[in-house]
């Protein structure tokens, strides 16, 4: 007669090692997600602070040209115009809800704003944030008040605006 043991230990080995791999490519598929989503955070920061080198050497040309009056034009405006070319993602102004891993400026708050693709690590501040968002402002402004003088800015940085952290 035919034993069935010999079959049937062969079938849970194999169902085991299966059990083990799923385990296994469960951890390493996290682990990707991870790297993914800490390069997308190291792309999206350092297009910021390229944004914010655009327009201080933009301030800087301003100031050294003489035109110190016209720094106030800086503050609110769109960053993406002092980049050699726009950021991958970047669809102009914002028209509708953005896309994940899109870049857009809303002309009514004055802000660049920036959806990531990969947020499971990212804590928005305030509930209902859906992108990050970033302002072109003068030094008073980051400050905390807004300056009505027509004195010019002591300096212009791209600041943001949203409250959140990356865990």
């Amino acid at each position: 007669m035919n034993d069935p043991t010999p079959r049937l230990r062969s079938l849970l080995q194999f169902s085991v090692v299966l059990a083990v791999i799923g385990v296994v490519a469960v951890f390493l598929l996290d682990a990707l997600y991870y790297a993914l989503e800490q390069a997308e955070r190291t792309v999206m920061e350092a297009t910021i602070r390229n944004m914010d080198s655009g327009v201080r050497m933009q301030a800087a040309t301003r100031v050294m040209r003489g035109q110190e009056a016209s720094l106030r034009e800086l503050v609110g405006a769109n960053p993406v115009q002092w980049l050699e070319s726009p950021p991958v993602g970047y669809t102009g102004n914002c028209q509708r809800e953005l896309v994940r891993g899109a870049w857009c400026f809303d002309a009514d708050t004055h802000e660049i704003v920036y959806r990531p693709r990969v947020d499971r690590h990212l804590e928005y501040h305030r509930p209902g944030s859906s992108g990050l968002r970033w302002r072109a402002a003068s030094t008073t402004e980051t400050a905390g008040r807004q300056s009505e003088s027509p004195a010019p800015a002591v300096a212009i940085r791209v600041v943001s605006t949203t409250s959140f952290a990356w865990r």
